[in-house]
């Protein structure tokens, strides 16, 4: 019982922490975003290994979907950034 409340938690936590790295979020906490993106891959990175080693499924397929979709964001953030740079030559 208690285990699936701290799954829960857990969940709760890394959506919170998903939400909270945008600007306004930044600006909230007074910490950069680069600070807020390293705290939440840290999070990700321990909820998973905590999901697998309590066999938690639920909630290292919700980390494993963050973990795409987090990267997903950055391969676009950095095309729409290369594309920005050639097209000011």
């Amino acid at each position: 019982m208690i285990l699936k409340v701290l799954t829960f938690g857990a969940i709760g936590l890394l959506v919170v922490l998903r939400l909270a790295r945008t600007r306004f979020g930044s600006r909230l906490l007074g910490v950069s975003l680069r600070v807020l993106n390293i705290v939440y891959l840290v999070a990700l990175v321990i909820a998973g290994i905590l999901a697998v080693v309590f066999e938690q499924w639920i909630l290292l397929v919700v980390v494993a979907v963050l973990l795409v979709v987090s990267l997903v964001e950055e391969i676009r953030r950095r095309l729409a950034g290369r594309a920005a740079r050639i097209s000011r030559r």
